[in-house]
């Protein structure tokens, strides 16, 4: 079986999006930190364009490395589901209002799945500190399943809680992609 970072034998190309994508999720969650008087509907305009620019983002990567990585498609996969949730999210305010929550809670499950399943490619192939990004995908399936569990909570939890998961996935983006530049074979 392939894994996306199975058989490198060039550099990756374009690794620097997901720092780009990284510092865009690190501003993201300091901003729910520091605007909270915005609002939820605030909250929504930001995620929906933080994951509109994510998806594009890693739909480029994705295809300027079909090449160098097997197994792309799972960059490309979540490269199109940033893409459809930010845009439903941005087109349908009212619906999203109530079902933001859910939205956000499975995009980080999914999140976390893809940064812990990384960590194991990483280890494979003998990257050092793959435990890091193991963890962070713990703490952000963590973070996901908490927003999941109690969708209903007070608007203070969720800024809480989504703000540390925009950081704390900026950081794992940005490690990725010092992993992506350092790796070949």
């Amino acid at each position: 079986m392939e894994t996306a970072l199975g058989t490198i034998h060039y550099g990756v190309k374009n690794w620097w999006w997901y720092i780009i994508i990284g510092f865009l999720f690190i501003v993201t969650g300091i901003a729910i930190y520091t605007q909270p008087a915005d609002g939820y509907l605030g909250l929504r305009i930001l995620f929906s364009a933080v994951m509109i620019c994510s998806g594009f983002m890693q739909i480029f990567f994705s295809t300027a490395n079909s090449n160098i990585l097997k197994g792309c498609e799972w960059i490309l996969t979540s490269g199109m589901l940033d893409l459809v949730i930010g845009s439903y999210l941005f087109l349908y305010p009212g619906l999203t209002m109530v079902t933001m929550p859910y939205f956000l809670g499975f995009w980080l499950v999914f999140r976390a799945f893809n940064a812990i399943g990384s960590s194991f490619e990483f280890k494979n192939l003998g990257a050092r500190g793959w435990d890091w990004f193991f963890f962070g995908g713990i703490a952000l399936l963590a973070l996901g399943s908490l927003i999941i569990y109690y969708p209903a909570t007070d608007l203070v939890n969720i800024i809480v809680v989504s703000g540390s998961a925009f950081i704390l996935g900026g950081f794992l983006h940005i490690y990725k992609a010092f992993q992506l530049k350092s790796l070949k074979n």
